[in-house]
């Protein structure tokens, strides 16, 4: 078997792995919600320091923006009473 087709042989079998254990992520695209398996790449990607820090400092902020959100909705609910979520 050639290195290829064992990196394909190895995509899929994490892809029936994400599919079975329901590792999923949803977007919104053309006004509709669609829900898809996270994409899996055998081959990993090198990211630049600088162009990382970017992502990182992104990524921060949307962990910290999850945990304010979860955070009021187990306790004051501002962001229902306030109307931004119905």
């Amino acid at each position: 078997m050639s290195s290829y087709e064992e990196l394909v042989l190895n995509r899929e079998v994490v892809d029936k792995w994400m599919e079975r254990y329901g590792v999923r992520f949803g977007i919104y695209k053309h006004g509709s919600f669609k829900e898809q398996l996270f994409p899996f790449d055998a081959i990993p990607r090198i990211i630049p320091n600088a162009e990382w820090k970017q992502l990182e400092a992104g990524l921060r902020q949307r962990v910290q923006a999850l945990n304010f959100f979860l955070s009021d909705i187990y306790t004051h609910k501002l962001i229902i009473k306030d109307g931004v979520v119905p």
